[in-house]
Order: structure tokens, then sequence, then C-alpha cells
């Protein structure tokens, strides 16, 4: 993302477009109306959403009517970003509910719309009871395509996944069979478990989270305020500004209760065979399994949490398995789906492979959701989407520090959640944002001793 002279101000954004089509035909130019734009995505949502905010001057709300049954078509641009827009004219919104009407004056209102995309809607109309015989990849591609469940024409990206899969659909939600799949869908490229179902402004993603680590990172974010030598050019002003953090907060992390009962630093699973009689148990530490699979710090990837022994027996936070256990039963001669295999089968199916994935998926999605995270508030551009990487600066606290910058929170972030403002009385587009951290480019230092201070040894006293 680069400026261009031609943006005169950080945060600058176009409404190209913003048309609403009533139930009755009529299509409403509300682009001279509209007060606000919100529109918020994430990797753990299935969908976009958003609401506009609008001064009715002229009583469309009666006139149109708006119901909240109406089409919306919206396009979006930064100044000179014109190929990275959001651009939603050809697969429009549906504005689903009317969230407020507020008097302004004796002849204006208030009125603010929610809305979100028609896949969801179809999502919540339609239910998949059929069985496919194919991998999970091709699966979730016929059913974002069927005319009669998700039908959709939106960009989609799907990462190929392992096996073929005999999977029978009983009678659920199109994406609630898609949410299934991906807990049990494995990369054929590398092996991960972690796929994510989400929609952003680019389009409908099928993938694991290594697949989004392998893309650019959309630039770099300092949290420290502007020098004096940058406020001299106006241009050197811009490019700053538009990567320059206006508000920030570490969140509340690494909630170490929380993480040893979800199972983040340590869990199990024991899969019965119901066709042999057998079991197997497998084990997820969160040190041992660390460098599985590539993290955000690439090669110079650190554990967030310390390496040192918390006992006399010498464990760490990371060896205690039997914090969460999962039971998972499977039909398998050792290669094959054997309840959907006989004698005279023409084909051999793949067992589902929740016991490789499972711990794995569990462990990864807590750092993402309740691990270390920031938010920001920065300004905004329409080029940054859920699921896209950032580097963030974040300063020391303090005046003397050798590093101006702190080793642990610096780094490069993964978006999780994303929403964009679009304020028309100011003419400025601003974004909040949450970012996620698995992994600290800087490691902790050796610890002498943690193990936990006991003290002097009590009694037990019968009574």
């Amino acid at each position: 993302m680069a400026a261009t002279t031609s943006t005169n101000y950080a945060g600058k954004y176009e409404v190209k477009e913003l048309l609403v089509k009533t139930i009755t035909g009529n299509v409403l130019d509300l682009q001279n109306q509209v007060q606000y734009i919100d529109i918020y995505e994430s990797i753990f949502s299935n969908s976009l959403s958003g609401s506009i905010t609008i001064l009715d001057v002229d009583n469309i709300a009666a006139n149109g009517p708006i119901i909240g049954q109406e089409f919306m078509s919206l396009k979006l641009t930064t100044p000179n970003l014109e190929n990275q827009q959001i651009d939603f004219t050809d697969t429009t919104f549906c504005i689903y509910k009317i969230v407020s009407r507020t008097s302004a004056s004796v002849s204006a209102q208030i009125m603010t719309l929610s809305f979100t995309t028609p896949e969801a809607l179809r999502d919540k109309r339609t239910r998949v009871s059929k069985s496919y015989t194919d991998d999970i990849s091709n699966i979730v591609g016929n059913v974002l395509k069927d005319q009669r469940y998700i039908n959709t024409n939106k960009n989609v990206f799907i990462e190929p996944t392992q096996g073929v899969r005999k999977v029978v659909s009983p009678n659920i939600h199109p994406n609630k069979l898609i949410t299934t799949l991906a807990t049990e869908a494995i990369s054929k490229e590398h092996g991960s478990p972690h796929f994510m179902f989400f929609e952003n402004t680019k389009g409908i993603h099928f993938k694991s989270v290594e697949n989004m680590l392998r893309g650019v990172t959309h630039g770099t974010y300092s949290a420290r305020e502007l020098g004096p030598s940058e406020k001299g050019s106006k241009k050197a002003s811009i490019l700053k500004e538009m990567f320059r953090v206006l508000e920030f907060q570490i969140n509340s992390n690494n909630d170490m209760l929380v993480n040893i009962q979800g199972g983040m630093l340590g869990s199990k699973t024991i899969e019965y065979n119901i066709y042999n009689k057998t079991y197997s148990s497998k084990e997820y530490k969160h040190f041992d399994n660390f460098n599985d699979f590539p993290r955000l710090e690439g090669e110079q990837s650190n554990p967030v949490f310390g390496t040192g022994s918390i006992d006399a027996l010498g464990n760490t936070v990371g060896d205690f398995s039997d914090s969460r256990i999962h039971l998972h039963p499977v039909s398998t001669d050792g290669q094959y789906d054997i309840q959907h295999t006989n004698e005279n089968s023409s084909y051999r199916y793949t067992p589902n492979k929740i016991n490789d994935s499972i711990l794995k998926r569990q462990a990864k999605f807590m750092e993402l959701s309740t691990g270390v995270s920031v938010s920001l508030k920065i300004t905004g551009n329409t080029t940054l989407a859920a699921g896209d990487m950032i580097n963030i600066l974040v300063p020391t606290v303090g005046k003397e520090h050798q590093k101006k910058n702190d080793p642990y929170h610096s780094g490069n972030y993964l978006i999780t959640k994303l929403r964009h403002n679009f304020d028309q009385t100011t003419k400025k587009h601003e974004i909040y944002l949450t970012a996620a951290k698995d992994s600290f480019a800087t490691s902790y230092p050796a610890p002498s001793n943690t193990q936990e201070p006991l003290g002097k040894e009590g009694k037990i006293r019968y009574y």
C-alpha cells in the first residue's frame, strides 16, 4: 500500500455507490443521506455484517418503503487504491433489520439499518440432507455453489484437503456442515488441521491458518507518536498517519486457568476403534508440539509461556496432558473407513482424522481467541481485512531503555476481527481491529527456579 500526492489526508475515502432496492422495485440512492457505515468481519464468523445510519429528510422509510427486506449495493474506495476497493455492487448486501428511527427535527429522522450477506440468510433458510463422496475441499465448494444451498457467486478461496471421505449431512444448515467439516479437514500440502471458514471483504475462505501466514505483511503500524521531524513534511505526515496506531490496548491474555481447562497447554484423545475393539491415546503438549507447524514469527518463533519447571518433578506448564481429555470413536482397519467399506466396495474411503487434528486445532483456536492479543484503532484503508497479517511496533514504557520497542509484543500479528467505520460527517475512514499473536520473536529469559513456593509443610489433622 502506498499513498500518493493526490491523497491530501490519511483516512480519506469515497462512497462510489450506495443504492437500496425495496420490495416494490424502487431504487433509492442514499449517497447524499448516509451518515455512518460500519462493516464487521472476523475469522470466526461465516459472514459479514454491518450497519448504515442515514438522515431521512424525504420520508423514505414510508415512501420506499424500507421494512427490512431490501437489497443494498455498496462500493467504497481509498484514493489511489481502487484495485483493492470494497465492492458489493454485483454481490449485494441484504438489509434485514431496522435498528432504530429517531427524530432529528420536525422534518427529519435518523434511521439505522442492519445488513448482512445474502449467503447468511440462505444458510438459515435451507438445510442439507445428503451424502457426499469426495475430499472435504470439494464438498465445501459444492455446498457453497449449489443453487439449493448457499448459491454464492462471490470469490471463494478453498485450500485442498487430504483423502476422499464418505460424508452424510443429517439435515443441518449448510454453514454448520462446512464448520463441522473444518474440524476434520487436513491440508493436502502441509498436513495442517487449523482450518477456518469465514468471510471477509475479499471473499469467502476455507483455509488453514498456515495458509494465511504465507501472505504478505500489510504494513508496519507503530504505536509511537510522530516525531518532530516528520511533522514538517505534509507527504511524510500522510504516510506516517496511514501506519500510525491511534489507540492501542494489550488485551487481557494468557489466563492460565482458562488455558489449562481449554487444552491449550496440554490435552489428550482416547480413540476407541469399534471395528477391532481396541483403543489408543494421543497427547498434545504445548512445548513439545510448538514447532509442528509454521507460526507468525517464522523461524524466530518462541513460546509466549515460560518454559521453566513448576514443581519438584521438573514439569513445565505444558506437561499436563490429562487436563483435558476427549473420547473419540472410529471404525477403521488401520487404513480405511470400514463402516463404508466391504468386500464388494469399488472404492475405499479415508476415515475421519479427528484424532490427528482435534488437539492441535483446539490449542490453535485458543491461541487466536484467548491468547496474546491487542486492540487497535488505526487510520482506515480498504486493503485490510480479517485474516491479513500486520506488523505492530509496541513502544516500551518509561524513558530510558536500550530497546525502543517491546521485544515481546512487537512483531507479526494476525487480524482476527476488524470493523471498518466510515464517517461522512468527518469524511474519515477508521478501522478498529483485534489482532492475535501465537509466538514471540524474543524468548523469555531462562529462569533459575520457577517451582511453586510451598513453604513449610503443613500437617493433616483429623477431627
